[in-house]
């Protein structure tokens, strides 16, 4: 709360500070013009009102500029506006007393100069400041009033009894027409006092809005960091050792909170389960449902049960737990080292790659994704050799679906002959290449969406 009042504070300091600027440029071009036209009239006047309006245009820009000069040099103090606004009416009815001078007396009552004041005290709303406009509009009330009760205790003029023609078209002051003036300047001036409040009242409320969006973002943008870090978590940082079989797995998030999902399990000495998931949709949903995946593996695995069992399982699990629009896409592959074979499950992921025995090949697909259905219907376990030598590459769709600055994809011609040309590399050094290659290709440009890869590679023995 406390931050949003200083916020709400600073703003409207820079609006007065801006609109004070602005008042200063409008009083000078005022005052600009108003010289020019007594340049225009000079022919026309009596030299004493020449010397009056010079005198008064004079003292009104040095004073502009000195404002002006002040707020560049010192800044700007919130009882300036006072200052200045008050200034410009004072500057008005002095010219006015000085016009009873030189003038008749009730003629200078009615000189076009007054109507200066509506323009002047209109600048206060620009401040935001009701108090402001009622000190500067019941000022010009009060010296028109002192400015009438001075001509007429000195029996400079006399009030009539005459209608708006008397007032308006002779030098007679009558008391319909000054109280009719009077009153329009008080109406305007409670006008005026209302649109400032009013446009105080918005100002705030815009404040406090972008303040409480501003905090709302930082609150989100806190809470997506802290998913990130409980899922960087939740990723694998290390993994097991099977003999003769090197694994590796990384997860590459094109946000702070993503739906890919890549896990190695170690079921014994020569059994590795290799998990590569992607869920549908992006952000912190996303992120939540891969949560689930992993727990759910965490607890399936140890079971030792067909990866077709375990696959119904998860399934069954999501589709319980998700809506219908939400589904993941899961490959699960268990390598035997002993037996020299890769089985696996295909639900609607993009298809793995291995290499084994010069032979280079796709995993198809087998069933749809999880979580759209009760069941999944064909759902088997499919068996490929896996020989010493061979390589296994399993990915999702983020890193297929990367583009370059054209739009083009990376697509599976570019991975196949990748892998094809890199099958001498270690698992790590192979998925770093290969995350490189893709950051390449994109030209430096951050990855579209997740990219998840594991890898496992067969290791050739001095026997073979």
């Amino acid at each position: 709360m406390e931050e949003t009042t200083d916020r709400i504070n600073r703003a409207l300091a820079r609006e007065e500070i801006r609109a004070e600027r602005v008042a200063g440029t409008v009083r000078l071009i005022v005052l600009l013009i108003f010289a020019c036209i007594e340049l225009l009239n000079v022919g026309s006047l009596s030299i004493e009102a020449s010397i009056m309006n010079a005198s008064v245009l004079l003292a009104g820009c040095m004073y502009g500029f000195i404002v002006l000069f002040r707020i560049r040099r010192r800044g700007y103090h919130p009882v300036m506006k006072y200052v200045t606004s008050c200034l410009d009416v004072v500057l008005i009815f002095l010219l006015l007393l000085m016009y009873t001078r030189i003038e008749i007396p009730s003629v200078a009552l009615k000189n076009y100069v007054f109507l200066v004041v509506f323009p002047i005290i209109a600048l206060t709303a620009f401040r935001y400041d009701r108090m402001l406009t009622l000190t500067a509009g019941g000022l010009a009330i009060a010296l028109y009033l002192a400015l009438i009760s001075y001509l007429y205790l000195s029996k400079s003029i006399s009030f009539t009894h005459g209608g708006y023609e008397q007032e308006l078209f002779s030098p007679a002051v009558t008391y319909v027409g000054q109280l009719t003036k009077v009153l329009i300047l008080a109406g305007f001036v409670i006008i005026v006092a209302y649109l400032a409040e009013y446009s105080r009242r918005l100002f705030v409320k815009l404040v406090q809005e972008e303040s409480n969006l501003r905090y709302q973002k930082d609150l989100t943008d806190w809470e997506l960091r802290v998913a990130s870090e409980v899922q960087t978590k939740l990723l694998p940082h290390s993994f097991p050792e099977i003999e003769n079989l090197d694994v590796f797995a990384t997860v590459r998030q094109g946000r702070l909170v993503g739906g890919d999902y890549c896990d190695i399990l170690k079921l014994n000495d020569h059994l590795v389960l290799l998990v590569t998931a992607d869920v549908s949709g992006k952000g912190v949903p996303a992120g939540l449902i891969m949560a689930e995946v992993r727990a759910s593996i965490q607890l399936l695995a140890p079971l030792n049960i067909p990866l077709e069992n375990l696959t119904q399982r998860l399934n069954t699990l999501l589709h319980q737990s998700t809506t219908k629009k939400d589904f993941v896409t899961f490959f699960v592959a268990e390598i035997d080292t002993q037996r020299a074979v890769l089985r696996y499950v295909n639900a609607g992921h993009p298809p793995p790659l291995i290499s084994s025995q010069g032979e280079f090949r796709s995993l198809s697909q087998r069933t749809i994704p999880l979580g759209l259905y009760p069941s999944l219907p064909q759902c088997t376990m499919a068996e490929e050799e896996f020989s010493p030598g061979s390589l296994f590459v399993s990915f999702t769709d983020g890193l297929l679906e990367q583009t370059d600055l054209q739009g083009e994809q990376y697509g599976e011609e570019r991975l196949r002959v990748f892998v094809q040309t890199h099958t001498d590399l270690d698992v790590q050094p192979f998925t770093h290449e290969l995350l490189n290659e893709l950051k390449t290709f994109g030209q430096g440009k951050e990855f579209n969406d997740d990219v998840g890869i594991a890898v496992a590679k067969f290791r050739k023995t001095s026997a073979a």
